[in-house]
């Protein structure tokens, strides 16, 4: 009995201090965004050992990962909007993206991290599931289906790739250039985000109007 007692406590300290990482982990993301964290100063924060967050983790990549998980579940103004059938499907498709542009613009380096994790996300179909859950994908997907007519499961998930794609990796780009060249960042100065979408939903959706 008294074992089977310390074991629980046991577990029960090592879901905190897992928990105590990730905590930490989040925090300095919100300072300081992905670029100029390190599993050192993750430690530091968390006021543990680096020893134990590579126990919990293993990598870098894998902590980063349920960073990102737990950023996104916190999108709730951009994924509700999804839901709200009274309004036409293209207003709420550029509403969603328009506000989930800008909470991944709160993170420097989130959109990369978030592309860096889809061999992750693909490669399981656990991870998949959780993932298309989080993401209102198959809300998306009704919105596009009423948009354009179309039933094919497929192609609707065709067409969101593609504008999730021309929305999103402008943002990943110009996100990626080195601050220090201000010659680049006139070369690929980005229009207004809400002037992107209506552009890229005007040429795209134009044969459904």
């Amino acid at each position: 009995m008294v074992k089977f007692k310390l074991g629980n406590k046991a577990d029960a300290s090592d879901k905190d201090t897992k928990q105590l990482i990730l905590d930490a982990t989040v925090a300095l993301i919100h300072e300081d965004g992905f670029q100029c964290i390190t599993l050192r100063s993750i430690a530091a924060r968390a006021e543990t050992n680096l020893a134990l967050v590579n126990y919990h983790y293993g990598s870098k990549e894998k902590l980063f990962g349920d960073a990102v998980k737990q950023l996104m579940a916190t999108f709730d103004d951009a994924f509700k909007v999804l839901e709200d059938t009274s309004l036409p499907p293209k207003e709420r498709l550029k509403l969603f993206f328009t506000r989930y542009i800008a909470n991944l613009s709160r993170y420097p380096g989130m959109a990369r991290q978030m592309l860096d994790q889809r061999h992750h996300i693909m490669g399981s179909h656990d991870e998949y599931a959780k993932y298309s859950k989080l993401m209102r994908i198959e809300r998306i997907l009704d919105a596009l289906g009423e948009i354009t007519g179309e039933q094919d499961r497929d192609k609707l998930m065709m067409m969101n790739m593609q504008i999730y794609g021309a929305i999103v990796f402008p943002v990943i780009m110009v996100s990626s250039l080195p601050k220090e060249r201000e010659d680049l960042h006139q070369i690929f100065k980005l229009a207004p985000l809400e002037e992107q979408i209506d552009g890229l939903f005007e040429q795209y959706f134009h044969k459904y109007n």
